[in-house]
This record gives C-alpha cells, structure tokens and sequence, in this order.
C-alpha cells in the first residue's frame, strides 16, 4: 500500500522540475569554440540570478516566492538546506499558503531528514492545508483516518468526508479511494 506522502513526493518532484524548466528557455550565447563555456558554467549564473530574484520576492512577503524558494531549497537548486526550506515554507504556511503547509507537513514527517520529524506540527499544518481546501492534503489526511495512523483516531466517516472533498476538485487518488471504499 502506498504510503499517505507518496501523492505530496510525486508533486514536490514535479515541482522541482517546473523550477528547473525555467531556465530552458534561454536564449543561447555566441562564444568562440575556445571560449565555450560548460553547460554547468553557463547555467549557474542564470541560476543565481533566478534564486536571487526569488529570494528579494520572498523577503518583500510575496507568499508564492516563499513557497517557491523553500520548495528549490528542499530538492537542491541551487543547494539543499531543509533548514532555509523549512524557513520559506513556515512563513508561507503561517500566512496562508496552502502548498506551503502541506509541504511542511511532509518535512515533519521525517521521511527524507528524520531530525524534521514532528507529528504535532505535521498535523497542524496537514489539518491547515486541508481546511484551506488542499486536495492532496485533504487525501493524505484522509488516508492517516482511514487508518487511524499518524496521531489521528480511526474514523472511516472522516476519511471518506476528506476522500469525497479531494474527489470533487477532481483529485483521482481520492476518487480511487472511493471507489474502493
């Protein structure tokens, strides 16, 4: 059975390669063949410029750019540092972004750096991300009663009310979920 962060690792993934696409539209740079630079020389300063334009959006309060720079520094763009990815996304998640909180949720988990683990904070922000109308939050906490797991009681009712609000904004697992219910 997949585990009930699967869906938020999936998205997390993608949302890695989302921010690597952002730099595949770059114009490309005429250079003498002696002067070619690598593709990772003249990929780093885009990078830092990107990082560094992310970084001032976050700072002004921008709650996408908070959630953004956390999530590049969860997956390692341009370095990994779950410490400054669980900075940007707590001050995201504590304003109200709903990705944010999720992705909380699952650092506190512990799955990728068990010295994150902290099931209190990861069902506070599970429980913000779902009431806020996350799907997949909505899927994950739906799967932790449906259990009874993760600090929550066994509660099949609150399971498939959690199920059946993911399942209306088309969230498939969900669906699934119901189905085979």
């Amino acid at each position: 059975m997949p585990s009930p962060t699967a869906p938020l690792h999936t998205t997390l993934a993608l949302l890695a390669l989302a921010l690597l696409a952002g730099c595949a539209g770059r114009e490309p740079t005429t250079a003498t063949p002696s002067q070619t630079p690598t593709p990772q020389q003249s990929e780093q300063p885009a990078i830092q410029d990107a990082q560094s334009q992310l970084r001032l959006q976050a700072q002004r309060g921008d709650l996408d750019s908070q959630f953004q720079l956390g999530s590049s520094y969860f997956v390692g763009q341009p370095e990994k540092n779950l410490k400054q990815a669980e900075y940007w996304w707590k001050q995201a998640a504590d304003k109200g972004h709903a990705m944010a909180a999720v992705s909380l949720a699952y650092l506190y988990t512990g799955r990728d750096a068990p010295e994150f683990a902290n099931q209190r904070d990861m069902l506070k922000y599970l429980n913000q991300s779902a009431a806020a109308g996350n799907p997949m939050a909505q899927h994950v906490l739906g799967n932790l009663y449906r259990r009874g797991e993760g600090g929550v009681p066994r509660d099949p009712d609150q399971a498939q009310r959690l199920y059946q609000s993911a399942c209306q904004q088309r969230y498939e697992p969900s669906c699934a979920a119901l189905g085979g219910q």
